[in-house]
């Protein structure tokens, strides 16, 4: 009992305990943390109605210590309520238009698609897996990155403009003049509505742009984790293309003469076939869904460059008569012809060279809008041999295109590898022996590409013997492919080759720089141009046929962008490579505009000079200073190496390089003193002719007897030079003609005179002028001045006066005296006429007649 008694105070003491501490405890809390609630604020407002605002701003006016009465201060209160307004207003409009997230929004389940078609294809590799799928796999992951990384980028420029548009808010929540209030009432009421609308507008305006950080946050979300997803992948794809590079030539499948069957690999061709042919049409739909712009882009340069040739030809017609018309466009066979072909071997052969990343059946696609454009130009232009010979190479090129598609490896695919391979080193055999006889013009280098055919038809036959049907799909297709696209590319010359000749024929007659144009020098630098760019576009074509376009790329990278260290200098061949690049274009650029606004020798009129004249040395001057600036900085050498550069070139000038810096220099004189033109008529020393060019360290002179001369522009500056066109080409002839003694003056004078009048070319103003100059040892000498408008008539001009004065003085009886002179001989000795005369009958024999006597009488 006495237990009891003890313990039950204990269990009735802490409920006790309880009340009593929440009644000591709670109200002391209360009163501590009433003061910590917040007061009515001008930002921060719990209700929603105007009349409540206004209510609240006017109690909390009445607070000494929040607001503060001011008579100074009303004109910046009220501009700074209008000038928050129209902020609020700007940012109210901004947030009502919105971003543009709705295009993205609409595409992401395309790009849930394309991922789920990529992981279905990875998963269901085969253990002899298609190189064309796995490539086709990357293909699809590197255009979904792209566009997923476009994406986040432009999402992360929509969250920095919100939160940019949420710090602006901040800033007016901070602003502590909008506590001072008026102190007048009239203006007080005022403040108090205007307080009121702006506190309004930015409740608004602040829940708007957190709703759109909230989705702008979400959608961030859903592409970044797509965006790890095709990372992902890609790096997957990536792992593969090295796993098949390391086993390629290891054995993929069984060989030819064992046809059991496999569980792993069926051997029925049509159902492989349609599985294939439907996940490339997939495939397909999904890229031009997510790169049709790209389309567009060779839709509209198909359609510029079909308009090119219409207009053009269309100008030709307009401008020659009919015949002469169709005798200048039937030098354009492929162009005029058939421009049609001409435009989609333009585009397709374009878009196969620069564009590297497609679907293989978008890819086979343009091969075959190629191949039909190409078998209609040749239908009209090949031998019957040579056009059935292309044939069944278009035959073998649809073959492997199927098989290109093929994701599985079947028996039935081995054995048309084998057999394609065969026919293609046949094929390759007759084309050589055909090309060695036919006359037919072909390419100049047909025959190492028919060789390289064959050679890659061999070794895919080797590998599909020995069981690698995977390498010998790439060899066998290569093969034919890499043989059609050196075609293609050499027609592509021929077609932008006859592109600028109708260019050019049709601007004959027009003012532009074109109407100056040598088409024979355009062609042959133009022509070498182009086939070194079709050359490295076909290189580019076999890389990625043979699957080593990405790992060439990826080590010329490497090489390019590793650093090297020359004492204390680093560089990169990347850098060297665009120095020189870059000079070289200025250089060209250089040339380009001296040929096109130079004398190129095309002008009509000796008389005309061209219209810039020096002008061009000194914008020459400009384009290569320019260029080697630019050089400078982009490849990325420090400038104060170019002081380095500047002060060992002073020093070579010191050694060597003076008569260098001295025609340079020289060459800048003439360009700003202007003493010579381009087409100005001079004579330096012996040597005279026309300007040619005014170069950078000499000058060219077209001599009269054909040759050019070319002079140092030193000597220009520092030889006496004549120039006879530098104001006019007005020009004083004159001549001496002598009569014989006797003659009348007078008659004579007007004679001379009469061959002036009527005379095109020949100035009356100043006249000519005849004058008796001295008498001559068997004639009276006249001396004769006459003025021609253009010195380049002056030969002709001169001979037909001339020619007028002889027929007239002839006619009127006027001696034209000539030299004479008397011939005396002294006596010869005896003895030696005696000599003489023995000979000479030795000589003539027996039959001569006294020639002694004859030879005696003529002396």
């Amino acid at each position: 009992m006495s237990i009891q008694v003890i313990t039950r105070p204990r269990y009735f003491c802490w409920p006790l305990l309880a009340l009593l501490w929440l009644c000591i405890v709670l109200p002391a809390a209360g009163q501590r943390s009433k003061p910590k609630t917040p007061a009515p604020d001008t930002i921060h407002m719990a209700v929603i109605d105007s009349a409540t605002i206004s209510k609240n701003i006017s109690k909390l006016a009445r607070d000494s210590t929040k607001m503060k009465k001011s008579d100074t201060a009303v004109a910046v209160i009220i501009n700074r309520i209008e000038g928050y307004t129209l902020l609020l207003n700007q940012l109210m409009s901004s947030l009502r238009r919105g971003f543009d997230t709705a295009s993205i929004t609409r595409e992401v389940p395309l790009v849930d698609t394309s991922l789920a078609l990529i992981k279905e294809n990875i998963a269901g590799l085969d253990r002899t897996p298609n190189i064309n799928d796995i490539y086709t796999n990357k293909v699809m992951l590197e255009q979904l990155l792209r566009k997923l990384s476009g994406w986040q980028n432009n999402l992360f420029s929509n969250y920095n403009a919100l939160v940019a548009i949420n710090d602006t808010l901040h800033s007016l929540r901070r602003d502590t003049s909008m506590r001072n209030i008026p102190a007048e009432d009239e203006l007080y009421g005022f403040y108090i509505g205007q307080l009121t609308r702006l506190i309004n507008k930015y409740r608004v305006v602040d829940s708007a742009n957190k709703v759109s950080l909230v989705k702008m946050g979400l959608l961030q979300n859903r592409i970044a984790n797509r965006y790890i997803d095709v990372s992902n992948l890609l790096e997957d794809s990536d792992y593969q293309l090295e796993q098949f590079s390391a086993n390629m030539f290891t054995r993929d499948y069984r060989y030819i003469w064992a046809p059991h069957r496999d569980s792993i690999n069926p051997l029925e061709f049509f159902p492989v076939a349609q599985r294939s042919l439907h996940k490339s049409t997939r495939v397909l739909s999904i890229f031009f869904s997510i790169q049709w712009p790209i389309f567009i882009v060779w839709v509209l340069l198909a359609s510029l460059f079909a308009w090119w040739i219409y207009a053009n030809v269309r100008r030709i017609r307009r401008n020659h008569p009919e015949q002469e018309a169709e005798a200048i466009l039937q030098h354009a066979q492929y162009v005029y012809r058939h421009p049609v072909a001409s435009t989609v071997i333009f585009v397709t052969t374009l878009s196969s060279v620069f564009s590297v990343r497609y679907p293989i059946l978008y890819t086979e696609i343009i091969w075959g809008l190629t191949m039909f454009a190409l078998t209609y130009l040749f239908r009209s232009h090949f031998p019957k041999v040579l056009y059935r010979y292309w044939l069944m190479l278009m035959a073998l090129l649809f073959v492997y295109c199927v098989n290109n598609l093929l994701i599985e490896v079947t028996y039935a695919e081995q054995w048309g590898l084998l057999i394609c391979a065969v026919l293609c080193i046949l094929l390759g055999l007759r084309l050589l022996k055909e090309t060695s006889l036919t006359t037919f013009a072909h390419p100049k280098y047909t025959a190492p590409t028919i060789k390289l055919f064959i050679g890659t038809s061999a070794i895919s036959l080797l590998l599909v013997i020995f069981a690698r049907v995977g390498s010998a799909k790439i060899f066998g297709s290569s093969a034919v492919v890499n043989t059609v696209m050196a075609m293609n590319l050499y027609v592509l010359v021929k077609i932008m080759l006859e592109a600028v000749f109708i260019q050019v024929e049709a601007n004959k007659n027009s003012s532009t720089f074109i109407s100056f144009m040598d088409y024979q020098d355009v062609q042959t630098k133009l022509k070498t141009f182009l086939t070194v760019l079709a050359f490295v576009g076909w290189l580019i074509i076999i890389a990625r046929n043979l699957y080593l376009y990405d790992a060439i790329y990826e080590e010329i990278s490497n090489m390019l962008s590793a650093t090297h260290h020359i004492g204390n200098s680093d560089f990169t061949f990347s850098s060297v490579i665009i120095f020189m690049l870059v000079i070289w274009v200025a250089f060209v650029a250089s040339q380009l505009i001296a040929y096109m606004f130079g004398n190129t020798g095309q002008s009509a009129s000796p008389a005309q000079k061209p219209r810039f004249g020096s002008t061009l040395l000194l914008l020459r001057l400009a384009v290569l200073a320019g260029g080697i600036l630019l050089a400078f900085a982009a490849s990325g050498i420090p400038m104060d190496k170019l002081t380095i550069v500047i002060g060992a070139l002073s020093v070579g000038i010191g050694f060597g390089l003076q008569n260098i810096v001295n025609n340079l220099v020289s060459g800048i004189i003439l360009a700003f003193e202007k003493p010579i033109e381009v087409g100005d008529v001079i004579e330096v020393g012996p040597r005279s002719g026309v300007v040619k060019e005014i170069g950078i360290r000499s000058s060219k002179i077209s001599a009269y007897d054909g040759s050019t001369v070319v002079v140092p522009n030193a000597d220009l500056i520092s030889q006496q030079l004549i120039n006879w066109t530098m104001t006019n080409r007005v020009r004083r002839v004159n001549f001496m003609l002598g009569v014989g003694y006797g003659s009348d003056i007078a008659q004579v004078t007007n004679i001379i005179k009469s061959a002036f009048s009527g005379q095109e070319g020949i100035l009356t103003t100043p006249e000519p002028v005849v004058q008796l100059s001295q008498f001559g040892d068997n004639a009276v000498n006249f001396q004769v001045y006459f003025w021609i408008s253009d010195l380049g008539n002056a030969g002709t001009l001169q001979s037909k006066v001339l020619t007028f004065i002889y027929d007239a003085l002839n006619k009127a009886g006027v001696d034209l005296p000539f030299p004479q002179r008397d011939l005396h001989i002294r006596s010869i000795d005896e003895a030696v006429l005696n000599k003489w005369k023995v000979n000479k009958e030795a000589e003539s024999g027996p039959s001569d007649d006294k020639p002694a006597e004859n030879e005696e009488k003529k002396l």
